[in-house]
């Protein structure tokens, strides 16, 4: 047994139809770095967060563009101002501001290439200090 946690992150699949776009998508729209590109398979992280792409058919069981991630951030506007400039580049229906939630988050959405969902939020109100624990607050 050792003193680290069993757990150390979770790197969810997404389903791509071609590397080379969804590569060029979260390395040049979102800024992770690409960690492994193997034929077929990436893994590409950005602080800590990371996401393993598989290349996959149409017919394959959790086709490219299924996928829903949902990314807590420290503050979302700040990432989404980031971003902004690379995010007007695409078309309007594969991104959204910013917007307040019912349920206490502050969050933006992107579409990858294959369509992919990957949201960004931070908690608000009484969500606001919800990772505080974390960090030693």
């Amino acid at each position: 047994m050792t003193d680290y946690p069993a757990f150390i992150q979770v790197t969810p699949f997404l389903g791509v139809a071609a590397m080379e776009p969804a590569l060029a998508f979260f390395r040049d729209t979102l800024g992770f770095i690409v960690y492994v590109d193997e034929g077929g398979y990436a893994y590409v992280e950005r602080e800590h967060i990371a996401f393993r792409l598989l290349e996959l058919e149409d017919g394959a069981r959790n086709p490219p563009g299924c996928a829903h991630a949902y990314v807590d951030v420290a503050d979302a506007d700040a990432f989404f101002t980031e971003l902004e400039p690379k995010l007007r580049e695409l078309p309007s229906d594969r991104w959204g501001a910013p917007c307040d939630q019912h349920y206490g988050q502050r969050e933006f959405w992107v579409r990858d290439p294959d369509g992919n969902h990957l949201t960004f939020g931070q908690g608000i109100g009484p969500n606001a200090g919800q990772w505080a624990y974390r960090f030693g607050a």
